[in-house]
């Protein structure tokens, strides 16, 4: 189980797979099984790597607050710890801004950018909803609590009516630190690239469920039209999780046309 000593944290990875690297940031509450469904087959092209944000996961941190810039200079610490200089980055919600924000202050490290369900600020019922669930987490409730209540925002009502019909019920995270998942809403809070989305230069695609709640579509679409030839796709009756069957092959796509 590999650790990274940087920025006085130990963050959690994994690195797998042999090629040009790919970068995957997982969103609030995340680790480094988000993206495990798509892993085999990107590893079939590309080194992979993956890791768990301070706050969440097996990550260690000191636990005194996280800035929003704390999570664009861990990226590229790991980065330099693995002795990988330009990626294609991929990232989800929270991990999406966070890829963001690197992308306008480190596109010299970039061969391509793909943000998925992004937005360029948090929206303010998220913030409200989210903060909420934590503070009640930290006040002595269950925090596997936290995951069901976010998956009730983050999939669709046909999702969970199927669900229901096969008599199944949707598995919640188990093992939440409700304090690091407060620590991440207050980077999360700080997120604004409303003035300066257009500044990415790096080629993008941008990927959202047109049935997202927690992170509205218009919210995806502010960005994909600011950033010039950016890439979009849409998809139908899906939420702010989206299984990752669903954009692989256009994600493949965009990296293959940026391999220069």
């Amino acid at each position: 189980m590999p650790f990274a000593s940087i920025n006085g944290i130990e963050m959690h990875y994994h690195d797998e797979g042999e090629g040009i690297p790919i970068v995957l940031i997982t969103g609030f509450s995340g680790d480094t099984s988000f993206f495990k469904q798509m892993i085999p087959e990107l590893t079939q092209r590309y080194r992979v790597i993956t890791f768990d944000n301070r706050g969440a996961g097996l990550t260690r941190y000191p636990g005194q607050g996280i800035r929003k810039q704390d999570f664009v200079d861990d990226v590229r610490a790991l980065m330099d710890l693995l002795g990988v200089f330009k990626v294609h980055m991929l990232g989800w919600s929270m991990g999406a801004h966070i890829a963001q924000e690197f992308a306008l202050q480190h596109p010299e490290r970039l061969r391509s950018l793909t943000i998925v369900s992004a937005y360029p600020y948090r929206p303010a019922r998220s913030s409200y909803f989210m903060n909420g669930i934590v503070d009640c987490a930290l006040r002595g409730g269950d925090p596997e609590y936290i995951g069901m209540m976010t998956n009730a925002f983050c999939f669709t009502e046909d999702f969970f009516s199927g669900l229901e019909a096969k008599g199944k019920t949707l598995r919640s995270l188990k093992g939440l630190d409700a304090r690091g998942l407060k620590d991440q809403m207050g980077a999360l809070d700080e997120f604004d690239t409303r003035e300066r989305v257009s500044g990415i230069s790096v080629p993008t695609l941008s990927v959202h469920g047109l049935s997202d709640i927690m992170v509205e579509p218009k919210l995806g679409d502010f960005i994909s039209d600011r950033i010039p030839g950016c890439k979009v796709l849409r998809i139908p009756n899906v939420g702010h999780i989206i299984k990752t069957d669903l954009y692989v092959k256009e994600f493949m796509e965009h990296m293959a046309s940026n391999e220069q």
